[in-house]
């Protein structure tokens, strides 16, 4: 009897053979990544049929940590020991011991050594647990679940089923560049872009010590998430081109387009450090029509000043939906803390700037 975490995941199990065994080599590293960071003991790590197996005796500690791998489904502190019915028996009496009156038995063969099916499993050990401690079988409303899946040789059984994020395993998309202030959306962009695959570095424009701290509270927390990549990131001081394009577009009666020039300037130094460090794409939090510069127009107009991909994984999502995910990572509350008001932001900023007339400006600006 060995106690262990059964590790389950999602698309990866739709790959070719090829993808599917790199992508499990890049999970498996991920996972050593996060027991190592969070210093939890474990002997090994097993891939075996759409499962892999954590062997440790630390399994709530390890579940709850893994729980943060992109590319896992669902974990399971999980007990394994040899497929003996009659044991099986009498370790789920023991493991259902004040879980609850209301049950059911899932069980599942993986792989089919096991004489019994999976529903004639499910009858016998649940009759069998009914009787013993005087339980009711509820196949919808349960107060617990006695899982047991059976893989080559061996049983596993547990009692719980723990919701994993799913996705992709972090780094088989490559390296992208995340511009993250210290607002709600951009954390989320990034979140959702490590969730796809992708390593995530990150670029904050900095205007205030106050939203510069704060970013760095949520840099820490997207690290929780970035097993298996170290994230970096890259600080723009942008108080001296904001204020000097202030006082110029100020007098030429055009500060309205101030926030349009703030958004350029950080959208050309990102994709100047791209274009140095090989990332392949930028990411924003810009959501379509929430503020005056995220207007569709607005959008299209600044998509035009660079040539490296843009992606928004926010851009349709509710502002309720964001703050929810905001929540789930933990940066909600950061963001909501405190800073000045952006001293630069125009009273009626532009909300449909054009591309001639943004060629226009930059010409009198700076010719």
């Amino acid at each position: 009897m060995e106690g262990c975490v059964l590790v389950r995941y999602g698309e990866i199990a739709l790959k070719s053979d090829q993808t599917k065994k790199w992508w499990n080599k890049t999970l498996l590293e991920n996972m050593e990544d996060c027991l190592g960071k969070n210093n939890i003991d474990y002997s090994s790590i097993s891939v075996v049929l759409g499962r892999l197996i954590v062997y440790t005796e630390d399994t709530r500690n390890a579940s709850i940590a893994l729980k943060n791998v992109f590319g896992i489904t669902s974990l399971s502190p999980a007990i394994k020991l040899e497929a003996d019915f009659e044991k099986i028996k009498e370790k789920c009496l023991e493991l259902s011991q004040d879980k609850g009156k209301k049950f059911r038995v899932s069980a599942r063969r993986i792989t089919k050594e096991f004489s019994m099916n999976s529903n004639e499993i499910n009858e016998v050990l649940g009759a069998y647990l009914k009787e013993k401690l005087n339980l009711e079988v509820s196949l919808l409303n349960y107060d617990f679940e006695m899982g047991v899946e059976f893989l080559e040789g061996y049983a596993y059984l547990f009692t719980e089923r723990i919701e994993a994020y799913g996705g992709l395993p972090l780094g088989v998309q490559g390296d992208v560049l995340g511009l993250v202030s210290s607002g709600i959306d951009s954390p989320v962009a990034a979140w959702l872009l490590m969730k796809r695959g992708c390593r995530v570095d990150l670029m904050h424009f900095k205007i205030t010590e106050e939203g510069y701290q704060k970013y760095l509270k949520i840099k820490e927390n997207l690290q929780k998430f970035s097993y298996g990549h170290e994230i970096k990131d890259y600080i723009f001081d942008g108080v001296p081109y904001l204020s000097s394009t202030k006082q110029k577009l100020c007098e030429n009666g055009k500060e309205k387009w101030l926030c349009i020039f703030c958004k350029r300037r950080f959208l050309k130094e990102a994709e100047r450090v791209c274009n140095e460090k090989g990332y392949l794409a930028i990411i924003t939090g810009e959501n379509l029509g929430q503020v005056a510069s995220q207007t569709l127009k607005n959008l299209t107009l600044l998509d035009s000043t660079v040539k490296i991909p843009v992606l928004r994984p926010v851009l349709t999502y509710d502002k309720n939906e964001i703050v929810e995910m905001a929540r789930i990572i933990n940066t909600y509350q950061i963001s909501k803390e405190k800073e000045p008001k952006c001293p630069f932001t125009p009273n009626y900023p532009m909300t449909a700037g054009s591309i001639g007339e943004l060629e226009s400006i930059k010409r009198i600006l700076w010719e």
